[in-house]
């Protein structure tokens, strides 16, 4: 299902619910060099819609499909934000992600995009696949990326989405940041994800797929959770399910849907019994702290300092 302003062809696996990557998009996300509008060097993205979407791809070896399933499925994706109505402004920044210690291209940042462009975009990803193979990657030197060099609206309403299934390291390295000329904040450097917090409104979100896509480590779960708000730490338990937790965050965060209202919506797309369980499942505690306080209980209402003085005239 494509949308009024992003229509292609979707590879016909990518609603499965099985695990695996499509030849659709191995054929089209195959670059072995980095694209230079892609270098993070000194390089600053702006938007100007009322909600950017950042998407962060690890594209190490153990969370390499996850890229190929976002590109099956963009079109969907953006398709049911405009045809829902979740958003009316939006664009989309497309980044990947490595290990900083390893890999040749650890930050790849896109411009944000529209429709059809967005594939120009996806396609230039190199997904490198390597990794440093200890749990850790470098998620913070990107969330410190993200804080310093992005400029967005006035009153606007980002929304960050990180995909991979391992932890940050537990500080910016300070070589790093001067390898990619980002300039320096010596307070940021310790937890960059406060600080990209503050300057998204809490609206960054991490969906955590099982560790090599076998198991979720409590380590790696409570590493993301002591960073972000519980709630905001989101479990893949099903690989091509990423992009309907993603429009589900959408749906409420944009309260254009409740979380039943929006399985209402996974209903009418045909999605399976079993996807929409493992969504439900996922976005229970996010859906929980959207909802509205209610005071129960008697509210005292009697004044117990010293009475205001009356004029015997009735106000």
């Amino acid at each position: 299902m494509g949308g009024s302003t992003y229509d292609r062809d979707v590879y016909s696996g990518s609603s499965s619910s099985s695990w695996g990557s499509s030849s659709y998009s191995a054929k089209k996300l195959s670059s072995s060099s980095l694209d230079a509008s892609l270098l993070p060097n000194a390089k600053f993205i702006e938007s100007k819609t009322k909600t950017p979407i950042i998407i962060v791809l690890d594209v190490t070896g153990s969370n390499i499909e996850f890229a190929r399933v976002v590109y099956d499925k963009m079109p969907m994706f953006y398709g049911q934000i405009e045809q829902q109505g979740y958003l009316n402004d939006f664009d989309i920044s497309f980044c990947a992600v490595g290990d900083a210690y390893s890999d040749r291209y650890p930050l790849q940042i896109c411009d944000f995009a529209k429709g059809l462009e967005l594939d120009s975009h996806l396609e230039k990803l190199v997904l490198e696949g390597n990794g440093g193979g200890q749990t850790m990657e470098s998620y913070e030197l990107m969330a410190y990326y993200l804080y310093k060099n992005t400029k967005f609206a006035p009153d606007s309403e980002p929304i960050i989405f990180f995909i991979g299934d391992e932890a940050p390291y537990p500080y910016v390295d300070r070589d790093q940041a001067k390898d990619f000329d980002i300039e320096l904040e010596d307070l940021a450097l310790l937890n960059p994800f406060d600080y990209l917090n503050k300057k998204v409104n809490d609206n960054v979100f991490m969906l955590l797929n099982p560790y090599c896509g076998r198991r979720f480590e409590s380590s790696i779960t409570n590493t993301w959770i002591n960073m972000l708000a519980p709630e905001h730490v989101i479990k893949i338990n099903e690989e091509k399910s990423v992009v309907d937790l993603m429009l589900g965050i959408i749906a409420m965060k944009s309260k254009s849907r409740t979380l039943a209202g929006y399985i209402g919506d996974m209903n009418g797309r045909g999605q399976t019994t079993e996807r929409i369980a493992n969504v439900k499942g996922s976005l229970e505690k996010l859906s929980q702290s959207l909802l509205p306080t209610v005071v129960t209980g008697n509210i005292p209402t009697t004044f117990k300092g010293k009475k205001p003085p009356t004029t015997g005239k009735r106000l």
